[in-house]
């Protein structure tokens, strides 16, 4: 089965339908459907949280929380491996350590990584991307 993690990016994207968010939206009903594994690293939906409440508040982040927490997306807390592995990236990449984590779960489970952050450019030679 095709898995994917989602960056909080896309999330973003999704919460706020912007562009992209019908291509998320997509890979959400596959992931529904049982076509499609959906992970996310617990870094990253906390990237989501923080972004939101600086955004829309803390009352809107909470509601917007729960609702997220109601899709088909597998939220992963990161173990000590990805702790690791997330560090070794960031040691040779330029890129956030929180989008370390998406890669570094992205390994972990061998799925691609749906975002539109151009950051992730730099990582393409490490993990495959679906661009929204």
């Amino acid at each position: 089965m095709k898995a994917v993690v989602f960056d909080a990016h896309a999330i973003l994207k999704f919460s706020q339908d912007e562009d992209g968010a019908d291509k998320v939206e997509e890979y959400l009903i596959a992931s529904q459907q049982g076509s499609l594994k959906a992970y996310m690293s617990e870094i990253n939906l906390g990237e989501v949280y923080y972004k939101t409440i600086r955004s829309r508040g803390l009352e809107l982040a909470k509601y917007y929380l729960e609702q997220f927490l109601e899709l088909p997306i597998e939220v992963i807390s990161p173990s000590s491996e990805i702790i690791m592995t997330a560090s070794e990236i960031k040691a040779e990449y330029a890129i956030s350590y929180a989008d370390c984590f998406s890669v570094a779960t992205a390994l972990k489970f061998s799925s691609s990584i749906i975002t539109g952050d151009p950051e992730f450019k730099k990582i393409e030679d490490l993990i495959p991307i679906e661009w929204l």
